[in-house]
């Protein structure tokens, strides 16, 4: 009875010592790097515009998740990436787009993140006729996928020049 009251203190003590090493383990594994998370959606959001400037609808709408919802100013939201990828091609297919963006903050909480800023710039008919310019105050909020990316999730804008009207000719 002896040696079992002196070997169970130094299983305990093994058993401390290993539990204590595994949650250093976990705690190591599960560290998020915000400050190249920040980096990732900085740069998303520049290529993200560059694709609306560009009118390439397809490489604008992979930023988004497929069941993303799109929230334009006075409008139904849009959800899917299906029911953007029409006003998105009617948009493109009418008008030539000049976009300036600013990004105002981002911040990133576990696996979930949002961008905040604005964006000035001129839609001009290719038909011909009068440009319009817009500005746009912005929130995306993206989520963090399996593979490390992120993608878009909601989007909301709040100018009714930019694609408001595009909506209501159809």
């Amino acid at each position: 009875m002896k040696k079992l009251f002196m070997v169970l203190p130094l299983v305990f003590l093994l058993c401390f010592t290993f539990s204590c090493q595994k949650a250093e383990e976990v705690a190591e594994e599960s560290v998020v790097d915000v400050e190249a998370d920040v980096e990732a959606l900085k740069k998303i959001e520049e290529e993200w515009g560059a694709a609306f400037a560009s009118g390439d609808v397809e490489k604008f709408l992979s930023f988004y998740t497929d069941d993303a919802v799109n929230i334009q100013f006075n409008e139904p939201p849009l959800i899917g990436k299906e029911a953007n990828r029409g006003i998105l091609q009617q948009l493109f297919d009418q008008f030539t787009m000049e976009v300036d963006g600013t990004l105002e903050d981002v911040q990133v909480s576990c696996d979930l993140a949002f961008t905040r800023g604005t964006n000035t710039g001129v839609r001009t008919p290719k038909a011909g006729g009068e440009s319009i310019k817009f500005k746009t105050n912005w929130v995306t909020i993206y989520r963090k996928q399996s593979d490390g990316t992120w993608k878009c999730i909601c989007n909301t804008l709040s100018d009714e020049n930019l694609i408001s009207p595009i909506q209501s000719e159809e």
